[in-house]
């Protein structure tokens, strides 16, 4: 029973990290595809050789402005604390509200936020930003940890009812043994006569 119970309680723990893992990376991965279009055209910018100075800087600005609005509609999000816009050599590029740290996030939000790297790639798989998410813990485990309380549960049931049936064998054995004892000596003094 306590090899069941800590392979039920390791098998939960690594259910929740698969859990609060698997959503974080695929939101982080959804998000630098949504962040995609302003630095490839960006990057488009900044390869055309005849363009000016002042297109370079309009197109700056519009990828600024795109990357903004996108990533005010993606904080709006209630699991997300914070997001993080970076360019191909890690400099910060979105004005948007920076973090000092993840540690004063900690303190100040009073929850340990899970933090996810997203990588904007263009179609060729070349690297053109980073996208930086901070997402609340305990908003992503609030589902996941309902269903684990029914879990346990079911174990705790499932406990009580084996021993029960352990209880109900055991009685049922020593109510039988005078009947068994009596029919194996009845066969005996069958043989011996």
């Amino acid at each position: 029973m306590i090899v069941l119970i800590l392979l039920l309680q390791q098998y939960q723990s690594d259910w929740l990290t698969v859990q609060t893992r698997f959503s974080g990376e695929s939101i982080a991965r959804q998000y630098a595809k949504l962040l995609r279009p302003a630095f490839e055209a960006d990057q488009a910018a900044n390869q055309g050789t005849e363009v000016g100075a002042d297109s370079t800087l309009s197109s700056t600005l519009a990828q600024r402005n795109y990357i903004e609005s996108v990533a005010t509609i993606l904080v709006n999000e209630p699991h997300i604390l914070a997001l993080s816009v970076f360019d191909k050599d890690g400099r910060y590029i979105a004005p948007l509200p920076q973090i000092d740290s993840v540690v004063s996030m900690s303190q100040s939000q009073g929850v340990t936020p899970l933090t996810y790297v997203g990588v904007i790639t263009d179609n060729n798989d070349n690297v053109l930003g980073y996208v930086n998410i901070h997402m609340d813990t305990q908003t992503i485990l609030e589902s996941p940890l309902a269903l684990r309380y029914q879990l346990t549960f079911i174990a705790c049931i499932l406990v009580f009812l084996a021993l029960m049936l352990g209880i109900y064998l055991t009685r049922a054995f020593y109510k039988s043994r005078p009947w068994f004892i009596q029919a194996i000596e009845s066969m005996r003094k069958n043989k011996d006569t």
